[in-house]
């Protein structure tokens, strides 16, 4: 039956009220009502050149939340002065102390255990943080604006104390270091030095140690408390938990890292918060 047209332009415009209302809560939700700004940062580990165990978690993230992003790929240090400013909404691979609580919640998704890389003419001489302070004048080389947490931290303060510790502002820069011989051992992780050394017999000058005293780190998504409310973030938190409960962050990771580092990723049992 035919209505009238008043009433039919009526209900014209209740279907389409109706439809932006479904829409608008989609993107209230999770807070992304703008494309949202995100930031990267280079690590062979994570994210290189568009790929890595961030870029396929951000394409997940993306296809289940309908939201767009605008991505950049920052140094550490400034990506946390960034979202501390407002600057950026959220940034990936981000390790917490108390301060960067306050400017953001934290969704834990990888457990990174750092561990010391020397080169082989020292590996007999310098297997812990210890041994780089017991040699005179050995050099320490970090990467800036990373959380080591409380041994390596502590480490880290004694050898700067003394001018030991060389910071760079990624890992391109810091493996460089290492290779050319600048610093005579360098905290990272084993995987970056696989990408950073890619010829097998570079890889065969170096050697990683296992740091026995520092517990695996957790990395995770950060979201800007200036642009994010709480229950925004818990609706992110509730993605993050369906990655994981249906096997699609352990498969990102198994696709991006050889198997015994993402076995070593996923491990929630050695890892700690770094609060200090």
């Amino acid at each position: 039956m035919a209505c009238k047209p008043s009433l039919c332009g009526l209900a014209l415009t209740l279907t389409l009220a109706a439809g932006l209302c479904a829409a608008a809560p989609a993107t209230n939700r999770f807070g992304c009502e703008e494309p949202l700004r995100l930031a990267f940062h280079d690590s062979d580990l994570f994210y290189r050149d568009g790929q890595g165990i961030d870029a396929d978690l951000l394409a997940e993230l993306q296809l289940r939340s309908g939201c767009s992003f605008e991505a950049s790929v920052r140094p550490r240090e400034e990506i946390w002065k960034a979202l501390a400013a407002g600057e950026l909404d959220m940034a990936t691979g981000g390790t917490l102390n108390a301060e960067r609580r306050r400017q953001a919640f934290f969704l834990p998704y990888a457990y990174v255990r750092e561990k010391l890389i020397v080169p082989l003419r020292l590996a007999a001489q310098v297997r812990t943080l210890g041994d780089v302070q017991q040699m005179p004048g050995a050099r320490l080389g970090v990467i800036a604006g990373h959380q080591h947490g409380v041994y390596i931290e502590s480490m880290l303060r004694i050898l700067g104390a003394t001018g030991r510790v060389q910071e760079y502002p990624d890992e391109a820069a810091a493996f460089g270091a290492l290779f050319d011989g600048r610093i005579e051992a360098l905290v990272g992780h084993e995987q970056n030095l696989f990408g950073s050394a890619r010829d097998p017999d570079s890889r065969k000058q170096y050697r990683v140690f296992d740091v026995a005293e520092a517990s695996a780190l957790v990395h995770g998504l950060m979201l800007s408390r200036r642009h994010f409310s709480p229950a925004q973030s818990a609706e992110w938190q509730r993605l993050m938990d369906g990655l994981r409960l249906d096997g699609s962050l352990a498969r990102i990771v198994h696709r991006n890292a050889s198997p015994e580092a993402a076995a070593d990723l996923l491990d929630s049992s050695n890892h700690r918060n770094v609060m200090e």
